[in-house]
């Protein structure tokens, strides 16, 4: 049961995943006794459940609620609808997106261990070897993600690791990665050029969660050279209407400490 489960995850992490098996992912978590290695995936399906019943806080725009109602007829895939993908980036926020994948082993020029014993453990080698541009191509998402991840445990961050986050953000072929990548250097927003790749890929993003996610964090650490973007996206009408919508709450955020 346990192998079959790992292979659904691998699936959801990879975007693939039918409604059918995420019931049978999302069931398992919450009924069914969870091994000690896959309990760190629990927490993302638990808060959807508990998300189902929480109402919206008074800061949240009404008609970007409406907004985020989910087509009746359209076929769903996972984040197939903008509101679970909404849900899905608020998740992230508050676990880190700790999914990931479980361990998986790659043979480049010996073993490389993703998941240390300890955070002394965490090798930058090992994450700068996985986040390589160049070895995209070679490694899933879920282990980019993995390695996103263990960015957190590191002790010390260097500039080659932010800047390899930055590189994942922007151009990591998979948005979930994007989303880990985003949510990681929200971390190390006091490192240097971190606050101006997040400003600057505003301008690169286009899928809408990622969007939101880095409106979000950029009103988070009140980011003013952020204001421009913001009002940029409101006047491009190819942008979807919920980016806009939060776009503008982000600019009324952001330029009220100045009035």
């Amino acid at each position: 049961m346990d192998q079959d489960i790992e292979k659904l995850l691998e699936k959801y992490y990879e975007g693939e995943t039918t409604i059918e098996e995420e019931k049978v992912l999302k069931n398992f978590f919450q009924n069914e006794v969870v091994p000690e290695h896959l309990k760190t995936h629990g927490a993302q399906f638990g808060y959807f459940v508990s998300a189902r019943n929480e109402l919206p806080s008074l800061t949240f725009n009404s008609q970007l609620a409406n907004l985020l109602e989910p087509p009746k007829q359209a076929p769903i895939r996972r984040f197939g609808s903008w509101l679970v993908r909404i849900a899905a980036g608020l998740a992230l926020l508050i676990v880190g997106f700790t999914g990931g994948l479980l361990l998986q082993q790659r043979k480049d020029q010996g073993d490389i261990a993703f998941l240390p014993k300890s955070k002394d453990e965490v090798s930058h080698q090992a994450i700068k070897s996985v986040l390589a541009f160049e070895k995209v191509s070679e490694t899933s998402a879920s282990e980019r993600i993995q390695a996103v991840n263990q960015s957190y445990k590191l002790s010390e961050v260097d500039q080659d690791i932010t800047r390899l986050l930055v590189n994942t953000l922007n151009f990591d072929p998979n948005v979930n990665v994007r989303l880990a990548a985003c949510q990681a250097l929200q971390h190390f927003i006091n490192e240097p050029e971190v606050s101006e790749a997040l400003v600057q890929s505003l301008a690169i993003q286009t899928d809408p969660n990622i969007q939101i996610t880095l409106i979000e964090v950029l009103v988070s650490i009140k980011e003013k050279r952020a204001v421009e973007p913001f009002q940029q996206l409101l006047r491009d009408e190819k942008v979807m209407e919920v980016v806009r919508a939060k776009a503008k709450e982000g600019v009324s955020e952001l330029t009220s400490a100045d009035v």
